[in-house]
C-alpha cells in the first residue's frame, strides 16, 4: 500500500511540475489583445495591440499577393477578429491566426510592393506594445521632382511653416556639375509637422529654417546633375503625425537607405538655455566611417565660410539618423536659433541661401576629396 502511494505521489508530482511549466511558458508569451485598422485615401494602418513587447518579421508572397507578418513569442487573444474585410485599394482583407504555439501570423492581402509597406514597433501609448503595419503611399523614393515624401496629411498649427516657400535664383558652376553628376544624395530637413524643433527668441521655428535651407540645397544639387531625395518638401512629419520618435527618425533613414544614396545630410539648428551660445557644428556617428567624418567636416566648414559663425568642430555622436543610415552621413547644426544674432541670419532670405550654399559647397568638396 505504501509503495503504491509513493508511486502515485511521484506521478502526481511530475504532473504538477509539467502543468506548472506549461502555465509559466504561457505567461511568458505576449497576448495580442486587439487588431485595429484605420484607412485613408493614401494609407491603411493595421495595429496589433500587445500586453508586452513582441518580436516581428515580415515577408511577401504571391499568387495571390499578400504580406505576412509573424509576431513571435505571442498568443492570440480570444476576442480578436480572425478575418476583416478592408476593401481598400491598398488592402483587401486581413486574416490573423495562431500559426504556431508561440507565433501569431497576420496575413494582409495587398497588391503593394516592398517600398509601399512598413512594419514597426511602438512602445507605450494605448497599450504596452504595438506592432504597426502601414500600406500605401509611404514610399519615399520619388526624387526631388516627385510628390511629397511625407505620409502624414495633417498640417502644423505653426504660423511660420513656410509651406509655400520655393527656392529661386539658384545657379551652380560647371565645376560642381562635373563633380556631382550622377551622385545620389539624400537631404533631411530636420523636424517638421507636429515637431517644431527649437524656437528662437523672436519665434523662428527650427523646422521652418531647416526646410528652406534643405530645399535650396536640394535644388542646387539637382541643377548640378545629382539625383536628389529629400525627406520632406513641406511642413509635414516624414512618417506621420504623432508617430513614435523611432518611427519618424527611421522613416528619414529609409529615404537614404532605400534609394542607395551616396551620402545623407541632415540639417538642424542648435539651441541652448544661454542666448550667448553660438556657432556651427558637424556631427558624425561615433562608430562611423572616416568618410562620415570627412563629410561632417566639409559641410560644417562650408557653412562657416558662408555665414561667418564660430567653428564648434566636427564631433562624434549617437544621433539616430547618422547611426542608422547605411552610407556616409552627417548632421549639421547650422547655427544657434537661441542666439538672437544667429536667429536673425536664418530669418533672412540671404542667410538661408548662404547656409544652403555652404552645405552645397561642403558636399562638392567631399566628392572632390
Amino acid at each position: 500500500m505504501n509503495k503504491r502511494l509513493a508511486v502515485f505521489s511521484f506521478v502526481l508530482c511530475l504532473t504538477l511540475i509539467w502543468f506548472q511549466s506549461i502555465v509559466l511558458a504561457a505567461s511568458d508569451l505576449a497576448t495580442i489583445e486587439d487588431l485595429r485598422i484605420s484607412t485613408s485615401d493614401d494609407k491603411v494602418r493595421i495595429v496589433a495591440d500587445a500586453d508586452k513587447e513582441v518580436d516581428y518579421q515580415s515577408f511577401a508572397l504571391s499568387s495571390p499577393n499578400r504580406i505576412v507578418v509573424d509576431l513571435s513569442n505571442a498568443t492570440l487573444g480570444r476576442n480578436v477578429s480572425k478575418e476583416i474585410d478592408v476593401d481598400n485599394r491598398y488592402v483587401e482583407k486581413v486574416r490573423v491566426a495562431q500559426f504556431e504555439k508561440d507565433v501569431v501570423r497576420i496575413v494582409v492581402e495587398s497588391p503593394v510592393k516592398r517600398n509601399d509597406y512598413d512594419v514597426f514597433g511602438i512602445v507605450g501609448g494605448s497599450s504596452a506594445y504595438r506592432v504597426a503595419m502601414d500600406f500605401g503611399q509611404i514610399s519615399y523614393l520619388n526624387g526631388l521632382s516627385g510628390s511629397n515624401y511625407s505620409t502624414g496629411s495633417s498640417s502644423s498649427s505653426a504660423s511660420n511653416s513656410g509651406n509655400s516657400y520655393k527656392p529661386s535664383n539658384i545657379s551652380v558652376d560647371s565645376s560642381a556639375k562635373s563633380v556631382l553628376k550622377g551622385k545620389v544624395i539624400t537631404i533631411d530637413p530636420g523636424h517638421g509637422g507636429s515637431d517644431s524643433g527649437a524656437v528662437g527668441p523672436s519665434g523662428l521655428y527650427e523646422k521652418t529654417a531647416t526646410l528652406k535651407i534643405g530645399l535650396n540645397v536640394a535644388e542646387m544639387l539637382k541643377k548640378s546633375g545629382a539625383k536628389v531625395y529629400i525627406t520632406r518638401k513641406t511642413d509635414k512629419d516624414v512618417y506621420g503625425p504623432n508617430a513614435s520618435a523611432t518611427a519618424e527618425l527611421q522613416a528619414r533613414c529609409n529615404v537614404g537607405n532605400w534609394s542607395n544614396s551616396d551620402i545623407f545630410v541632415s540639417i538642424h539648428l542648435d539651441s541652448f538655455t544661454a542666448p550667448s551660445a553660438q556657432g556651427t557644428t558637424g556631427y558624425y556617428y561615433v562608430n562611423g566611417s572616416y568618410d562620415s567624418q570627412k563629410l561632417a567636416t566639409y559641410v560644417k566648414d562650408g557653412v562657416i565660410e558662408q555665414i561667418g559663425t564660430p567653428d564648434r568642430g566636427a564631433k562624434t555622436c549617437n544621433f539616430y539618423v547618422v547611426k542608422n543610415t547605411e552610407m556616409p552621413a552627417t548632421l549639421v547644426e547650422v547655427a544657434f536659433v537661441s542666439n538672437p544674432d544667429e536667429e536673425a541670419i536664418l530669418k533672412s532670405e540671404d542667410g538661408i541661401k548662404k547656409a544652403a550654399k555652404g552645405i552645397f559647397n561642403g558636399i562638392v568638396r567631399y566628392f572632390q576629396s
